[in-house]
């Protein structure tokens, strides 16, 4: 794991140090952000190395306007952040009250296939219908 800035920047760094290694050059990446994974793309793509055909990469957060503009498109993981906003703002509302709250929340994400993982088509037409 290598930790760095939250930019595209930092993606083409981390994703040059990864394969500036000798040996275990990865043939996948998760990232932390849909940011830095279009950044770890776009570094592949200038080592000659395609993506998914090279190294499959994931990011995380799936910013639409990111994700999707990034070629190829980016598989991201959904964090739901409509959701994730209207627990946080009643959790607040409930503090602010003096009212107890529960331990750890736990929201359902979900993971949005697109062409940077590597899954054919007909299993994304399938599971993201």
């Amino acid at each position: 794991a290598l930790k760095g800035r939250w930019s595209e920047a930092w993606g083409r760094e981390a994703a040059q140090k990864l394969f500036a290694r000798k040996k275990g050059a990865p043939d996948a990446i998760f990232c932390g952000s849909d940011q830095i994974a279009r950044g770890a793309i776009e570094a592949l793509r200038e080592m000659g190395l395609a993506t998914p055909q090279d190294v499959a990469v994931v990011g995380f957060d799936n910013w639409d306007v990111m994700a999707e503009a990034t070629r190829p498109a980016l598989t991201s993981i959904d964090m739901n952040l409509e959701s994730l906003g209207r627990e946080a703002g009643g959790a607040l509302l409930d503090m602010i009250a003096g009212k107890p709250l529960a331990g750890v929340r736990r929201l359902p994400c979900s993971l949005v296939v697109r062409g940077s993982c590597g899954a054919n088509r007909s299993y994304r037409a399938e599971n993201q219908a």
